[in-house]
């Protein structure tokens, strides 16, 4: 059987030699989330439910561990290695430096997960024109996210890297969680689009989203999965229409491939460049 989570080529199931179609067990791959690659084309409405579901599950769920509790722990480092004159200060994101509460946490982790469905969102578009082993897929998307997320929350003039000492410690944690979220990110998301996973039996397919969805009710940022999921069912539009001329296409794929990595050598530069300003 092929790895659960290596794309292949699209096509019908291959019986192993030696096999009688009875003994061979379905793969569980996928080469566009949503799609199975050994079964034909679902419908528009199945291929969204299936991509709003892996976007929730994963996005929500990754997002509100990896905030929660990464994040957590990373703030706590800081505020160990930092002055006790910092405590107390309000951080660029509205966070009580050093104050440790049941609602920031809770607040952090809404914030993560609705990063984390963007982010799902993000990687549902990108997956299928990555390119190499497992492994440097999942370490493309790790060190993108990084240069990303860097890029974004990294800056001299911030409270942050003003306050919290030391301030590579500060600059380096900032690089690193967004890393750890990419990479978990993309982990969790083919686990989840797995066709075996358990977030798709039975009640669990339509309750678990539901659940997750509850739990940011008590958070404005509740907004944003139904943000994403209504540009991912205009998108998804989009994706049927044009994924398989593009992939079939030589130049297409290039072309796709191209403004990908335009998109994370531009964070890679943005991150220099933040960087390079605390030199």
């Amino acid at each position: 059987m092929t790895s659960d989570l290596q794309p292949s080529s699209p096509g019908p199931a291959r019986t192993p030699t030696g096999a009688t179609p009875a003994d061979h067990v379905p793969r569980c791959t996928v080469s566009v989330h949503g799609r199975w690659d050994d079964e034909p084309a679902p419908s528009y409405a199945q291929e969204l439910i299936e991509v709003l579901r892996v976007v929730m599950v994963a996005g929500i769920g990754w997002g509100l561990v990896c905030a929660g509790l990464v994040g957590r722990l990373a703030m706590f480092v800081l505020r160990l290695t930092s002055p006790t004159s910092v405590r107390g200060v309000v951080s660029d994101d509205g966070f009580v430096i050093g104050r440790f509460t049941l609602s920031g946490t809770y607040n952090l982790a809404v914030v993560g997960a609705a990063v984390g469905v963007i982010g799902a969102a993000a990687y549902l578009a990108v997956a299928p024109w990555l390119i190499g082993p497992l492994w440097f897929r999942r370490f493309t998307v790790a060190v993108t996210s990084a240069a990303i997320g860097g890029a974004a929350t990294i800056h001299r003039d911030g409270i942050d890297f003003q306050a919290l000492e030391p301030q590579a410690l500060a600059i380096a944690l900032f690089i690193l969680l967004p890393l750890v979220f990419g990479l978990g990110l993309s982990v969790t998301i083919d686990r989840v689009a797995r066709r075996d996973s358990w977030t798709r039996r039975g009640s669990y397919a339509w309750g678990l989203p539901l659940v997750l969805l509850l739990l940011l009710v008590a958070n404005p940022l509740v907004v944003t999965p139904f943000v994403v999921s209504a540009a991912l069912a205009v998108l998804l539009v989009v994706r049927r229409h044009v994924h398989d001329r593009i992939a079939a296409s030589a130049t297409g794929t290039l072309v796709a491939r191209g403004f990908y990595l335009a998109i994370a050598v531009y964070g890679f530069v943005l991150l220099g460049m933040d960087v390079a300003d605390f030199a």
